[in-house]
C-alpha cells in the first residue's frame, strides 16, 4: 500500500514552474492591454467630451432656432455688441448679446436667458445674410460658426 501511494505522487501531474511562467506572461499581456485601453478611453473622454465643446455645440443648436422667419437682423457694435432680431409675424424683438462672461438672450428688453457661460471674448460679424459668431472661452479655446439667416423683406 505504501508503494502505490508513492507511485501516484510521482506520476500525478502537478502545477509546474513552466506553467506558472506561462500563466504569468498571459496575465502580464492582458494587464498591458487593459492599461492601454483605459488610457485610450481617458484620452478620448478628455478630447471629445470637453465641457466647453459640449456647451458650444448646444449653444449653436439653441441659437439656430432664433433664425427662422426673420424680418430684420441688425448688428450693433457701440457700447455692447449685440444682435437684434425682429420677426415677420410677431412684435417680439430678440437680442443676443454678451454681458460679462455670458452670452444671453433678451426678449423685448425684459429679462434674459443665458445661452453660453464662461467666455472671455466674443465677436459678431454680419455680412449680408451670413452671421459669424466667434467665441473665446476662459480656457483659451476658440470656436467660430457662420449661420445663414434668411431675411424676409416686406
Amino acid at each position: 500500500m505504501y508503494q502505490s501511494n508513492w507511485r501516484n505522487r510521482i506520476n500525478s501531474k502537478g502545477y509546474t514552474f513552466i506553467e506558472a511562467l506561462f500563466h504569468f506572461i498571459v496575465f502580464a499581456l492582458f494587464l498591458h492591454l487593459l492599461i492601454y485601453m483605459y488610457s485610450w478611453i481617458n484620452q478620448m473622454n478628455n478630447s471629445l467630451l470637453n465641457n466647453e465643446q459640449v456647451s458650444w455645440e448646444l449653444f449653436v443648436q439653441d441659437i439656430q432656432q432664433y433664425f427662422v422667419d426673420v424680418k430684420s437682423l441688425h448688428l450693433y457694435k457701440k457700447k455692447d455688441e449685440k444682435i437684434e432680431i425682429k420677426y415677420v409675424d410677431s412684435n417680439k424683438i430678440k437680442q443676443i448679446q454678451r454681458y460679462g462672461d455670458i452670452i444671453r438672450l433678451r426678449t423685448n428688453d425684459q429679462g434674459y436667458v443665458p445661452l453660453l457661460i464662461g467666455i472671455q471674448s466674443t465677436d459678431f460679424s454680419l455680412n449680408g445674410n451670413l452671421l459669424t459668431i466667434t467665441v473665446k472661452f476662459t480656457s483659451g479655446l476658440e470656436r467660430e460658426r457662420t449661420f445663414y439667416v434668411p431675411v424676409f423683406n416686406e
